[in-house]
């Protein structure tokens, strides 16, 4: 699964938006740039790895070496 940086919304691989930018000219003929995003916002996206607790979707740096997020995080230390 994918999850873009700016608007949050989780996608797979197969519904990213692609777009062409224009780069202006390159000796006399117009070229352009093939670019790929969120299929909301076209905005950039990264890999989103599952919480193993609540089944949401983050980005790797905001699980634990255990796959949880913050939140499961912090209910789990509660219960303890």
């Amino acid at each position: 699964m994918l999850k873009c940086v700016d608007c949050g919304h989780v996608f797979r691989d197969s519904e990213l938006a692609y777009w062409s930018e224009d780069r202006g000219e390159y000796w006399g003929a117009s070229c352009s740039e093939m670019m790929s995003g969120c299929p909301k916002c076209h905005g950039d996206y990264e890999e989103a790895k599952m919480c193993e607790s609540c089944g949401g979707y983050f980005f790797e740096d905001e699980l634990d070496e255990n796959y949880l997020c913050e939140n499961c995080r912090t209910d789990d230390d509660e219960e303890q």
